[in-house]
């Protein structure tokens, strides 16, 4: 008689069926439907989901809503995390990703800071929405494509990859992309500081290699006893001059870029801000 075929896909272990003791860790923000609110958020856990694991991430998201999720540290390449299982001392769960090198993250800044909205957002603390496109250049794409891009591992003794632990983490890790956008970078290899550093530098650079090409030869100037009577008046110039107030293309964007302040001052500054702003454009 011929042995039936067990398909293991589908199936968990003894270990697995057991009851999951109760945790008080992470709890996921979103309680129903969908995980993350922002692009790369929802780009982030679109990829597992691409990867056809089927039903173990429906467990997984029953975890990352219980609070079995006790920790998430993201480093350059790795995210490690200890999930709550049906055993009394939390599984590890480790999730590796490719660090770009040198080359790689030199080619992508470049293509950062030639686009001026990438840059200004960036500095501002903001993740543009097409920011792939840089990445793309560096022929290294910013999320993972296909499974073998990450490489993911539990202490659990379920036979499957990604188990439900594993799961659960990759699910809270694209909420903690919606808080911090800059954790992609970190994955990749660079901190918003680095990022930051490197964009002024190119933009510092670039300003002063444009500035210098476009400097015309000096004109002669008459001579300054020759001025003296007429050195209040306006020059011919002056009616070309024009001024257009305008609100700010990005809202409180030098707090953005130097950080929160201390104490409740950051909502005070916003509200000057704001206020300015209103009588400037009404007036």
């Amino acid at each position: 008689m011929p042995r039936r075929k067990y398909d293991y896909s589908d199936h968990w272990s003894y270990y697995e069926r057991r009851s999951r003791i109760p945790a008080d860790g992470i709890k996921a923000k979103n309680k129903q439907g969908a995980f993350g609110t922002s692009w790369w958020a929802k780009r982030w856990i679109g990829a597992l989901e691409s990867f056809g694991y089927g039903s173990r991430l429906t467990r997984g998201r029953t975890y990352a809503r219980s609070g079995a999720v006790l920790n998430i540290d993201v480093a350059a390449g790795q995210v490690n995390a200890k999930v709550q299982g049906s055993r009394s001392t939390p599984y590890k769960v480790k999730l590796e990703l490719a660090v770009l090198d040198a080359t790689q993250w030199a080619q992508a800044l470049d293509a950062i800071a030639e686009q001026a909205i990438f840059a200004a957002k960036l500095l501002a603390g903001e993740m543009p929405q097409n920011i792939e496109e840089a990445f793309e250049i560096a022929q290294v794409p910013l999320f993972p494509r296909k499974a073998d891009d990450l490489k993911t591992n539990c202490s659990c003794p379920d036979f499957a990859n990604p188990c439900k632990h594993i799961a659960a983490v990759h699910y809270l890790l694209g909420e903690r992309f919606d808080e911090d956008p800059f954790l992609l970078f970190e994955l990749r290899g660079r901190t918003q500081a680095q990022i930051i550093a490197a964009l002024r530098e190119r933009r510092s650079e670039g300003q002063y290699l444009a500035e210098e090409a476009s400097v015309p030869a000096p004109e002669s100037a008459p001579p300054l006893h020759e001025l003296v009577a007429n050195f209040d008046h306006f020059g011919p110039d002056a009616a070309q001059l024009t001024a257009q107030i305008a609100p700010p293309a990005i809202e409180a964007a030098l707090l953005r870029r130097l950080g929160e302040p201390p104490g409740e001052i950051g909502n005070e500054l916003r509200m000057a801000y704001g206020a300015i702003t209103r009588m400037a454009v009404e007036s």
